[in-house]
This record gives C-alpha cells, structure tokens and sequence, in this order.
C-alpha cells in the first residue's frame, strides 16, 4: 500500500518519531504508541443542556460532549470534561438533580477534555469505565511530540476501576435500573483507547472523539490512534445505526448515520491521496500544498493541516508495527 513510506518520509517526521520513542520509553513497547493532549477549548460561556430523548440530556461546553441519565438512585455519565469546567458541570448536575450521586462514569478515550473532570465528580463507590488503554496512559509520565506537551500521571482518584481490553470480543453492558448501557472498544481510531456507549433503549450512540461535527478529527498517533482505525471504526458505527440514531461526537450537536456516512467519504478519500503522494516520493507540505482535502473543507474547516499531518505520521507509525502493508 505504502511500501516505500520508511525511505521517503522526511527528516523531520523521524526525529520527531524518535524523540516520541525517547519521551515514552517502554510505554510504546506495551501500546504501541506515545500521547496525545487534550485540547479542551473552555471558556467562560455557560454550559448547554439538549435534551436527547427520554431523559438523556447532553451537556455542551464543558471541553467533550458529556452525556448523562438519572435513575432513581444515581446518575450514569458519559465523559467528564475539562478540569477547567469541572466546577461549572457540577453546579449544573446539582441544580438539576439535586445531590443525586453519580453511580457509573464512561470515559471515552483518556484525552483531558473528556476525563479532566473525574477527579471532581468521582466518589467512593463510582464505577468508572473504560478500555484499559485508557486507564494506562492515564497512570503514567508520557510527552506528545506534536503538541510538544508532556503529561503526567493523573491522580489516583481519577483513574478508571472497570477496564476491559481488546481481546474481549462482545460489546460488554452496564445495568442501569431499567436502562442497559451497552459498549465497546473501537480499535485505533482516535486513540487506542476508543469505546462507544450505547443506550439502545434511547436509539443512542455516545462515540467521543471517533466522531466529529464542524471539524476534522484528531488522528493522535501517539497514543495509537490513525486514519485507518478510524475508517474502520466509522463503519463499525453505521453499522450498528439506524437511520433516527443520534450519534453524540467528540464535541458538536448529535450527528445521524448520514454523517456518518459523509465522514466515512472523507476519511477514505484523504487516505487514498496521503498514499499516492507517499508513493512518489513526496511529504506532508506537498499534501498541503495540493489542498487534497479541499472538498471537504466547507464541513470540517478550511484549517486541515494538522489532520493531514497527522494521518501521515500515524499511516508510517503503523507501517514500521506492520499494520499497514
């Protein structure tokens, strides 16, 4: 597919994949990749509450989309926010659910804009689910090379106490009263810690940063994630939606199977252009240059340099574990 990537790549991109080696250390060796950091946007603009059906509210503004149920002793989370709104989401849930405890928290992927918030709203007795991939980049010391930010090992309180790992092969589900929350590991997409929440009861899909709306997505090669992991990932998606699923994204109003769809297009299309260009013997700046996502700007943002140079590096990381051919 790229079989010349290793000798063409550019003299940047392996420095930058070898101080990536050198920052994560055996980290790589166990996961295959190096980090990422979150880019939670936050800000003094309140919180916004839309309600999804039947009682399933989802909360914007707190960094990642955050979605929540009540039942009738607790209240089941997916995704924590930005510590920088940690206050700010609390305030919210106590002025509409009282001192309603929170019983199960999802993390979708360990990314700060959607786990900086656990660390305020876990208590004893919260079950906190997640991959173990994202419990692992979350207890440990690792630097992102292209936000050239290093992260440290999050406080114990935050971590995830419910992990399941890659070689689970069916979706696992949580009892919630009535409801069933249903997930799943949506492998190398984002992260390599990805997992959708699905609350079939509601025609729900809680798809964290493996799904985006207004924007290109984050391909954060150095915790795993990559272009292919994430085509695959979106078709795992339509797949398991209906035509009236509403699918929650990394940030963003709910998106359909349609869009879906639309980002499926796009990830394939930029895939096939990364590699022909790969191939004669060209770089990230030709790709840029040559606007190969020029289509598809007007929906994500004309600003796609950083998906497109991620992409790049995530495709030669993944040709160098023998993932792609």
């Amino acid at each position: 597919m790229i079989r010349r990537m290793l000798q063409q790549d550019t003299v940047s991109s392996r420095r930058r994949f070898l101080e990536a080696l050198g920052g994560a250390g055996a980290m790589l060796a166990g996961l295959g990749g190096a980090s990422r950091a979150a880019r939670a946007q936050t800000g003094a603009e309140p919180l916004t509450v839309t309600e999804l059906r039947d009682g399933l509210i989802q909360i914007g503004g707190a960094g990642g989309n955050v979605v929540v149920l009540a039942g009738s002793d607790g209240l089941l989370m997916v995704d924590s926010g930005a510590a920088e709104r940690a206050t700010d989401l609390t305030n919210l849930l106590s002025g509409r659910f009282g001192a309603t405890p929170l019983r199960v928290l999802f993390n979708t992927h360990w990314h700060l804009d959607h786990t900086g918030g656990n660390d305020a709203l876990i208590r004893e007795g919260t079950a906190v689910v997640s991959h173990e991939n994202t419990r692992l980049w979350m207890s440990t010391k690792f630097f992102v090379d292209w936000e050239n930010r290093r992260y440290m090992p999050r406080p114990r309180v935050a971590l995830p106490n419910k992990t399941f790992v890659s070689s689970d092969p069916q979706p696992q589900d949580v009892s919630f009263g009535s409801e069933k929350a249903v997930y799943g590991h949506l492998l190398q997409a984002h992260t390599d810690g990805d997992i959708y929440v699905s609350f079939p009861s509601h025609d729900v899909i809680v798809a964290g940063g493996t799904v985006t709306a207004r924007a290109y997505p984050v391909l954060d090669y150095i915790t795993g994630g990559w272009i292919g992991g994430m085509v695959d990932s979106t078709k795992k998606l339509i797949a398991m939606a209906g035509p009236e699923t509403l699918i929650v994204p990394d940030s963003g109003p709910a998106q359909r199977r349609t869009d879906l769809e639309l980002q499926l297009k796009m990830l394939e299309t930029v895939r096939e252009r990364i590699e022909a260009i790969a191939l004669e013997g060209r770089g990230v700046d030709d790709m840029i240059d040559e606007r190969i996502t020029k289509e598809f700007d007007a929906r994500y943002g004309s600003d796609s340099a950083l998906f497109i140079s991620n992409a790049y590096e995530g495709m030669w990381w993944n040709r160098l574990r023998g993932i792609v051919a």
